[in-house]
């Protein structure tokens, strides 16, 4: 797995680099590392990775920017914001980070965090068939948007495209439990964690690149999906 590391600081990027050579010696993965001390020379480049560990402040172009350019490469990235920096906090919830982590960087919550990464990565290259009668659709869970229920029938919203499941509602919400990253907001909604970007106690607001989408969320449904963001986003700093 290609992972790039960004930061002005030397001393993390071996910090970084040290903490998931520990993990990848406890888990058997191989980590091929690409490093920056600045985020220009990464805008310069084609560069397609998998994990990305960025600082938000740095000479040059912010981290905000890389992660933009990065996303635009490989939309399925996994990236980690590394930042003393909060006030940025809002905008890079907006990109859809994956894990935010304070400098100092602690290495319990760094691991758990990656360990966490490792599962969401293989679980998003993961397709499921769609079958509706004699319709059948390869689909990349990483892509679903959310699932609803429409004229008694099951239907899901992706990226790519709209599809009516000939499996009830209940089947897909037991499917989906085992990827850590779906929770559901309503009685007839199952959202994708992943393309959050905002919610209150009335509506959950998805981004499918540019466009917003909002979602229903009920009373009874609340406490539940807030714990499960929450849960996904590691928690707060």
């Amino acid at each position: 797995m290609k992972v790039l590391i960004c930061d002005d600081n030397p001393n993390i990027i071996v910090q970084i680099k040290q903490l998931l050579s520990n993990i990848s010696k406890q888990l058997f993965y191989r980590f091929d590392f690409v490093c920056f001390d600045n985020g220009d020379s990464i805008l310069g480049e084609k560069l397609k990775v998998d994990f990305a560990f960025i600082d938000i402040e740095m000479p040059g172009v912010n981290g905000l920017t890389v992660t933009k350019h990065l996303q635009s490469i490989n939309p399925n990235i996994i990236i980690f914001i590394v930042t003393s920096f909060h006030g940025y906090l809002d905008d890079a919830m907006d990109l859809k980070v994956f894990r935010f982590l304070s400098k100092p960087i602690d290495e319990n919550r760094f691991e758990k965090s990656m360990q966490t990464a490792l599962n969401v990565y293989h679980q998003s290259t993961e397709q499921i068939v769609l079958d509706y009668f004699d319709e059948h659709y390869n689909i990349f869970t990483s892509d679903i948007l959310y699932l609803t229920i429409e004229n008694r029938k099951t239907k899901i919203y992706t990226k790519a495209g709209n599809y009516l499941s000939k499996d009830k509602f209940d089947y897909w919400k037991n499917r989906l439990k085992s990827y850590g990253y779906f929770s559901q907001s309503h009685y007839s909604f199952i959202v994708n964690l992943k393309n959050v970007t905002d919610f209150n106690k009335n509506e959950i607001t998805l981004s499918n690149d540019s466009q917003k989408i909002k979602v229903p969320i009920s009373r009874s449904f609340y406490p539940s999906f807030k714990k499960s963001f929450y849960e996904y986003m590691g928690g707060t700093i």
